[in-house]
């Protein structure tokens, strides 16, 4: 589900959906029943799937599982308690069937199955991913979606082995990525972790990226209720250069080599600014423990996009608005 409408040329603020993660970096609920020490270690799971299909029809098949790094989420309020999102990720143990971790989100096939192409049938294939705590034994990975009537319902399961040689077990560490400590806040467990991308900034731009972040920064926190929480945040800035500055717009026939290949006209919408590449945003993003994740776009043109836990995109401008998905402003 898209939070993007058109307002005076330009997407309008976008719902508060991070506002999800802090909450549940506080006491909102009681406390769980998981503990997590009983059903995980301390480290990142990341299940990479493609999901298949149209308006009626869709399938999921899993692509790589990775293990790496610290688990950068609350380890006490494992299950999602909000039912928002058009999807659920859910893990029970094997054995048991408990439901240890949920997770409720929506997703870029989620936002295609709505449109002309999907409608008339056309099959179209995105890449997905969902990061949970890595899981000590056999568990069962359930996918859920929501039927005509708003309820939840199971469309894929499967039951994986966290000890299967088949999982990929590496901290990503590209050389040409550069990380940038923004605000640390404390322990990524107990605060919310923030991660700002590049996205069309060239070489040239490093020094422009680093810039535009300080004021991005310095922007979000002046702002409530973020301004008197700063102190349960953790920022950071992963830059890695695209081969040119900006990103593409396929109405003007511009079309560049980006890292995150994100474009302007997704879904056909002109300003609705998405990367379909996420195996290159979760990559990227992998270098330091993080909720939720920002793209911020090298560009003049006035645009972005958010989509309900899964990523947002912005460009940045001086003497514009700023509108991204923590639903802060700047004017």
């Amino acid at each position: 589900m898209s939070y993007l409408s058109e307002y005076n040329g330009g997407p309008v603020k976008l719902s508060i959906v991070f506002l999800f993660l802090f909450i549940e970096s506080t006491t909102f609920f009681a406390q769980e029943t998981v503990n997590f020490d009983d059903y995980f270690i301390d480290k990142t799971m990341r299940i990479d799937y493609y999901h298949v299909g149209d308006a009626n029809d869709e399938i999921v098949t899993i692509d790589q599982i990775y293990e790496y790094g610290i688990w950068a989420g609350s380890s006490k309020h494992l299950i999602d308690r909000f039912n928002n999102g058009s999807y659920y990720a859910k893990i029970f143990d094997a054995q048991s069937n408990k439901l240890l971790f949920s997770k409720g989100f929506d997703s870029y096939f989620r936002e295609y199955k709505s449109t002309t192409a999907a409608l008339k049938g056309k099959k179209r294939t995105y890449h997905e991913t969902i990061l949970i705590p890595s899981p000590k034994s056999s568990f069962i990975f359930t996918l859920e979606r929501r039927d005509d009537k708003n309820q939840l319902f199971p469309f894929y399961s499967d039951t994986l082995d966290p000890a299967s040689v088949d999982i990929i077990r590496q901290d990503f560490n590209d050389p040409q990525v550069t990380i940038h400590t923004i605000r640390k806040g404390g322990d990524p467990h107990k605060k919310v972790d923030v991660v700002i991308l590049a996205e069309g900034y060239a070489e040239s731009d490093r020094g422009k990226f680093m810039k535009d972040v300080d004021r991005v920064a310095g922007k979000f926190f002046a702002k409530e209720p973020f301004k008197s929480n700063a102190s349960n945040f953790n920022l950071s800035a992963v830059f890695k250069a695209s081969n040119v500055s900006g990103i593409s717009e396929p109405r003007a026939g511009i079309h560049k080599q980006t890292a995150l290949s994100a474009t302007f006209n997704s879904l056909n919408s002109e300003r609705y600014v998405l990367t379909e590449d996420n195996r290159s945003m979760r990559d990227l993003a992998a270098h330091v423990p993080y909720d939720a994740i920002f793209i911020m776009i090298n560009h003049h043109r006035y645009g972005g996009g958010g989509i309900y836990n899964l990523f947002c995109t912005f460009e940045h401008v001086e003497k514009k608005c700023i509108y991204f998905q923590l639903s802060v402003s700047n004017c």
